[in-house]
């Protein structure tokens, strides 16, 4: 007795193929306010969003401070931001999210512990942008 099998045809379109292999996504640059911030201060940033070739949703966005220890290769979250949204993301237009984000006052200050700022924006269609931008913290004055 044969078996016969559906064949199913997979229709796909030219923004679905795009969107699959990452073509065309937003642009995004990270502004901050100073080079240098202390224990207790406050990151004052902007995350300036370019549209890419098709018509986005930003659903989501997070943040994270995070620090990694340079000899052991651990990494820890310092503080972490989240914002539920939906913000339009329309091709060839700029816009701009701005963030604000604690140093904690107990941070270690050594030389062996690097930070940054992990930034990662959901687009809600299996697409994520994400951005790393280093971090320096001082001495407190």
């Amino acid at each position: 007795m044969p078996i016969f099998r559906e064949q199913v045809k997979m229709k796909m379109t030219l923004k679905d193929y795009l969107t699959k292999l990452k073509i065309g996504l937003p642009k995004t640059m990270v502004h901050l306010d100073k080079q240098v911030y202390e224990a207790g201060s406050i990151i004052n940033g902007t995350i300036e969003i370019t549209g890419g070739l098709l018509k986005n949703k930003i659903k989501r966005y997070d943040i994270d401070l995070v620090g990694v220890d340079s000899n052991s290769f651990v990494e820890e979250t310092l503080n972490s931001h989240s914002v539920f949204c939906s913000l339009e993301c329309s091709p060839n237009q700029t816009g701009k999210i701005t963030f604000f984000i604690d140093v904690p006052d107990d941070i270690k200050k050594n030389h062996t512990f690097q930070y940054s700022l992990m930034i990662n924006i959901d687009l809600g269609n299996a697409n994520n942008i994400t951005q790393n931008v280093p971090v320096m913290i001082g001495a407190v004055s």
